[in-house]
């Protein structure tokens, strides 16, 4: 999965203002819905889908990065979107640390490739120096760049 084709520069946030995984993943999922990705309905679903997820097993998958996803039979493909907080959210991560990166999507209810999804996005942010390039971005347009430039 290569998340600069994924993702337009209107499905980045590069300043959250969540401090917690709840409100980390209500911030991303209305902004879906802002933006116009996602209907009302799905909105409502998908941010009570992903924080109960999120209440039984953290998706912070450490390093820095948390990658909450969920399924909806509203949406035909992968509907993704990234924040970025400099500050750090609380996502229980595996390693304890805040998390600076957060890849949130929603698949359609058929697909069957949601852990390799997964897998390529914790593999990608494995990648030498993404996660301080992304950190160091200024703009929406710096942060798909540094994307592109890994993939």
């Amino acid at each position: 999965m290569e998340l600069a084709n994924t993702l337009t520069t209107k499905q980045i946030v590069p300043e959250m203002i969540s401090t917690t995984s709840a409100e980390a993943i209500e911030e991303l999922v209305t902004e879906l819905h802002g933006i116009g990705i996602i209907t009302e309905s799905c909105k409502t679903n998908s941010i009570h889908l992903l924080i109960e997820r999120e209440d039984k097993t953290t998706t912070g998958i450490g390093s820095g990065v948390a990658i909450p996803h969920t399924f909806s039979s509203e949406v035909k493909e992968i509907t993704m979107i990234f924040g970025r907080s400099m500050e750090g959210i609380d996502f229980e991560a595996i390693d304890n640390n805040p998390v600076n990166f957060v890849v949130l999507f929603i698949m359609p209810e058929n697909n069957k490739n949601h852990l390799q999804t997964l897998s390529a996005i914790a593999k990608f942010f494995t990648k030498g120096g993404i996660r301080k390039k992304l950190l160091e971005a200024n703009t929406k347009e710096d942060i798909i760049n540094a994307f592109k430039e890994q993939e």
